[in-house]
């Protein structure tokens, strides 16, 4: 795990200083620094050392080519198995030499071979061409600029920040991420920085950069699964994440997920120590189940508990670590876990992706409540829905609404905090053709292509929005500003051509969720867990915001430089009718205030000690 910057120029008389760049991504590798540098392109790699420590030092070069390279390949000794077969000869043991030469020998068609998490680029010096990725599901970051006279890439956009000639907000990811809590797709709050999309490798040549998906998250069944599968290609998955040649953790929650993991993770470690985080408050506080789940596997649990002000003082830290704002409470949580899990372990294992493919989410379960109105001849429906707008904010309007608005025309994932009209009355300029339907637009198309089912639209918009913008954005970034390398088993290719089979019954019931994970299991998790029911990451900003939390909030709204962007009466009347109990605007206040920060942060760029 580590963070690297690159720079492909154009014109090759204006040249950046890389090595100051990196020194924006010490966080991400504090053990080493490597450049490599010729008149086309820019290497900095700072690295985190997992894989063969001795040697396994980045930019690697061999033969006339040259790669960098963030993430691990955990199947990387049978791809040097085959290679060594070809004629190939390795002078380290790490994936990363096993990487190049995959590539020396089959180009972009490595990418097939590969499992793991991965951002990479590959310079050809024989031919000038460079060749990256990013992995299947987006776990590992990359991000670009492309100007006249070069295009850079970097792990973090806070490292290539500076090559812009002025810093413009993105009013189309503004508007979004009002609606979605965060910036989705490939745009950034940053006009000309963009993320490089998951399962896409590009090639620059000729000084132009090209795109090309080599792999697509879909979930067209096409065989019958059993609960022995998902074990088994759990179980292996979790095997290979757990590669390493340091001590390797695990994060343990209150939920099934974390602790499918670290129950399967003590079979292989027993030693392995896991880790906790609780906030004090009550309702908002999983630390008992989880030290009964840690002592009925039998690991060691090792507890934090992270008081307001703890929270408080974070919070500059956490959105500068972030890049673009993330108005997620909970990644407040996991960058005080992996602070605390950096003191005994350098990787750890982590249950994110497993909602996503396997049925987890609570409000999947929505389809039950309402597949009889979806039954209904269309004309009551139409009838229904009307009656649902004309209906006073009573009981029985929402659910009314709902089972008679097709999803593309409401869902958009598992957080929606403004609604398009009230993201009208937040923002100073409103723009029609940036609402979230337009957004999502491509997104339900390829849904109703591949004929997918309420359940599974629901499933396909939150892997390439929710999954991809919010939890692996706060997962990935959180651990590596604490120098700790989070894994996701997961989020395996092999996991996924399991779970893409799932029928209905198998992700939902009536009183639960990921049906088929929790029998898979029910015989290796502790039984208090089989089926606990999904409560997420809570996090008190509730209770919070109506004490100290609430003043810092109100005083970097009012602070921040934003008065021509938001309508900043109407966000502090949110926040008042928050505190006078009228109704929980916690979200809608995090949201604005998160965005006031990063503003602060990157566009008035406020000395913060980060």
């Amino acid at each position: 795990m580590c963070g690297h910057v690159s720079i492909y120029y154009k014109n090759s008389n204006k040249k950046a200083d890389i090595e100051s760049l990196a020194q924006k991504l010490n966080h991400r590798g504090p053990d080493y620094t490597g450049i490599y540098k010729n008149d086309k392109i820019e290497f900095a790699f700072k690295r985190l050392s997992i894989m063969d420590i001795e040697n396994g030092s980045q930019p690697l070069e061999k033969e006339d080519k040259v790669i960098i390279f963030n993430g691990e390949i955990y199947n990387h000794e049978n791809l040097r198995n085959e290679l060594m077969k070809k004629g190939y000869k390795f002078n380290t043991k790490c994936d990363t030499e096993v990487l190049l030469a995959s590539y020396i020998e089959y180009k972009e068609k490595c990418l097939d071979k590969l499992r793991g998490m991965f951002s990479f680029l590959i310079y050809d010096e024989s031919d000038d061409t460079l060749f990256g990725a990013r992995d299947h599901f987006g776990i590992k970051p990359l991000y670009y600029i492309e100007e006249k006279d070069f295009i850079a890439f970097s792990s973090e956009y806070k490292a290539i920040m500076s090559l812009l000639e002025t810093l413009n907000l993105n009013e189309k990811s503004l508007q979004s991420y009002l609606s979605f809590q965060y910036v989705p797709l490939t745009d950034t709050m940053i006009k000309n920085i963009k993320l490089v999309p998951p399962g896409h490798s590009f090639t620059v040549k000729d000084n132009k950069l090209s795109f090309n998906k080599y792999y697509k998250v879909d979930f067209i069944r096409n065989k019958d699964i059993s609960a022995k599968d998902v074990r088994d290609v759990v179980i292996d998955s979790i095997k290979h994440h757990m590669i390493s040649n340091v001590e390797v953790g695990t994060f343990l929650s209150g939920g099934i997920d974390s602790t499918i993991v670290a129950s399967v993770a003590s079979q292989i470690n027993p030693n392995i120590k896991s880790f906790s985080i609780g906030f004090g408050v009550d309702g908002y506080d999983e630390l008992e189940v989880a030290k009964k789940s840690a002592d009925d596997i039998g690991i060691e649990n090792i507890a934090i508990n992270v008081t307001q002000d703890d929270y408080i003082k974070a919070l500059p830290k956490v959105f500068y670590h972030l890049d673009d704002p993330v108005a997620d409470p909970s990644e407040v949580g996991i960058y005080f876990l992996s602070k605390e899990a950096r003191k005994h372990a350098k990787v750890v294992l982590s249950g994110e992706g497993a909602d996503e493919l396997f049925g987890g989410y609570n409000i999947y379960k929505e389809y039950n409540s309402v597949k009889s109105i979806l039954n209904m001849p269309k004309g009551i429906q139409n009838i229904l829905h009307k009656t649902s707008l004309l209906m006073p904010n009573m009981k029985g309007k929402s659910y009314l609404y709902r089972s008679t608005t097709p999803l593309e025309q409401r869902y958009i994932g598992n957080a929606k905090i403004f609604e398009n009209d009230v993201v009208q009355k937040v923002l100073k300029n409103y723009n029609e053709s940036y609402n979230y339907q337009n957004i999502l637009s491509n997104i339900y198309d390829q849904a109703k292509v591949n004929n997918y089912d309420y359940v599974t639209t629901m499933q396909h918009v939150d892997v390439n929005t929710w999954l991809e913008c919010d939890i692996l954005q706060k997962a990935d970034k959180m651990s590596m500003a604490q120098s700790i390398e989070l894994r996701v088993p997961f989020l395996d290719k092999e996991v996924l051509e399991i779970a893409k089979n799932l029928k209905l019954d198998q992700k939902i019931s009536d009183s639960n969720t990921k049906v088929l994970l929790r029998e898979a299991f029910k015989d290796i998790v502790p039984q208090h867990m089989v089926q606990k029911k999904k409560l997420g990451f809570p996090t008190p900003i509730r209770v919070w915001l109506k004490q100290d939390l609430g003043e810092v909030v109100r005083n970097t709204i009012n602070d921040s430089q934003v008065d021509n962007i938001i309508n900043k009466k109407y966000a502090i009347n949110l926040l008042d009718e928050h505190i006078k109990n009228n109704c929980d605007n916690s979200r809608k206040i995090w949201s604005i205030y998160s965005f006031c920060l990063w503003h602060q942060i990157f566009i008035e760029q406020q000395k913060i000690n980060y």
